[in-house]
Order: structure tokens, then sequence, then C-alpha cells
């Protein structure tokens, strides 16, 4: 397995109960679950992943959903800019222009096994091309396209600072 490294997985993860719904600003709801995500076309890519924490991870391989897959089931409003993707915790959230959120992976696997929920499974946001570490979402439940950057709901940055400090 890989050496990204683990945090405590919250309480409020369930990684049984897991299920993605993608809201807001989209002509239609979707709701998706472990099995549904399987079964749409995924890709692999691999990269090194550097923590603001001091560590990296190199060559990990991640294979999942492109998120601009869902988001086209979704058919989001032409008004949508932004979305807002939520973990499954409750806490922690970030926020992406639509753009860039559609070309990251939903990833459902690291290094070949299904992605261990202590890091994040089932689901995890990966970005793609350069980004900062808190913008990969654990545990991904809601991806809610908006309007407008959300601002005071977008929490990843803080809560990823906190642990540096």
């Amino acid at each position: 397995m890989s050496d990204l490294e683990p945090h405590d997985v919250p309480d409020d993860v369930d990684a049984d109960a897991w299920g993605l719904g993608v809201t807001g600003a989209v002509e239609r709801e979707l709701t998706v679950d472990v099995a549904g995500l399987e079964g749409l076309p995924t890709e692999t890519f691999t990269a090194d992943f550097a923590c603001v924490e001091g560590w990296v991870a190199e060559d990990l391989t991640w294979r999942g959903v492109r998120v601009g897959d869902l988001l086209e089931r979704a058919e989001p409003a032409a008004s949508a800019t932004h979305a807002l993707v939520r973990a499954m915790d409750g806490a922690y959230a970030c926020s992406y222009p639509i753009e860039r959120l559609s070309e990251a992976v939903l990833a459902i696997e690291l290094d070949g096994a299904p992605l261990p929920v202590e890091h994040g499974g089932p689901a995890r946001l990966v970005p793609t091309g350069e980004a900062d570490c808190w913008e990969s979402v654990k545990w991904v439940a809601e991806i809610e396209l908006v309007d407008a950057p959300p601002d005071e709901e977008d929490t990843a940055k803080a809560i990823a600072l906190s642990r540096v400090e």
C-alpha cells in the first residue's frame, strides 16, 4: 500500500453507508453509491502527493471517475459557476470553479486496491495538476453546484492548516 499518511477517521464517517449526492444548481440531482461509481468509466493516473505537514507520498496511482462525467449526468444549470465539495464528516468542504473541478478524479482505488477508509475511501476527490493538499477531499459525500464562490462554507484550508500549527 502507499505511503500516504492517514488521519483519524471521524466518527461521522461510515463507509458502509456512503453515498454521493450531486445537488444544487443542476437539472437532475444524482445520488450514487459505490457500485454506481464502479459502473462508470474510470481513468488511472500516477502523481506525487505533498502535504503542508511536510511529507510527500511519491508515485501514488489513483483510479477513479472524472468528476466532469458525473457533472455532465447532473446537467449543471447555466448559472452554475462553482461547486462546494463536502466530506461525509459534515465539517470539511472545499470550493472549486466548475471547470477546475471537472478535471478532478473521484478516486475509488489507490495503488491497485480499493481506497481504504483511512485514506478517504470509499471515494476521495483528487485534483489533477497543481493543487494544495487540502483540496483533496476525503469521504466525498456531496458536490453542490452554486452560482457564486462559496466563502464561509469553504472550510478546507483552515482545517488543514490547523493541523500544522
